[in-house]
């Protein structure tokens, strides 16, 4: 139990940070400012949850279906990662004289919504041994 909190813990902190490094250089290359829009702590929470998510569904995975537990959990967090992109098209945005400020947020936010998956698929073999 305490590899998976670790897991979690661990993917949470990494893709927040990867999403938050991300967010101020695209900001600061760009010129633009998304603060308003996408906070610092909204891209914490939200790595974190993500990632805290997805550990207790591959736990749950794993000991309903032992056998076939682990793809279904990689094909369903794959997709409720791309599910999550309709989201990104639903916040109402504040009034900009600025056109490209509409289009590029978008390019800021869908490339964030996949560092959970990344980073979790990637940090699960450290966490999680499975014979």
């Amino acid at each position: 139990m305490k590899n998976y909190i670790l897991l979690a813990g661990v993917s949470g902190a990494l893709s927040g940070i990867a999403s938050f490094l991300y967010g101020k250089i695209f900001q600061e290359n760009l010129f633009v400012d998304y603060s308003m829009v996408i906070t610092t702590q909204g891209i914490f929470i939200a790595s974190f949850v993500g990632c805290i998510l997805a550990t207790l569904g591959y736990m749950l995975a794993v000991k309903v279906l032992p056998k076939w537990g682990e793809f279904i959990h990689g094909f369903l967090f794959a997709m409720i990662t791309f599910a999550s992109l309709v989201g990104v098209f639903g916040v109402q945005l504040p009034n900009s004289d600025d056109e490209s400020f509409y289009f590029l947020i978008y390019g800021m936010a869908i490339p964030m919504h996949f560092f959970p998956i990344i980073v979790w698929q990637t940090l699960k073999p450290l966490f999680v041994k499975r014979n």
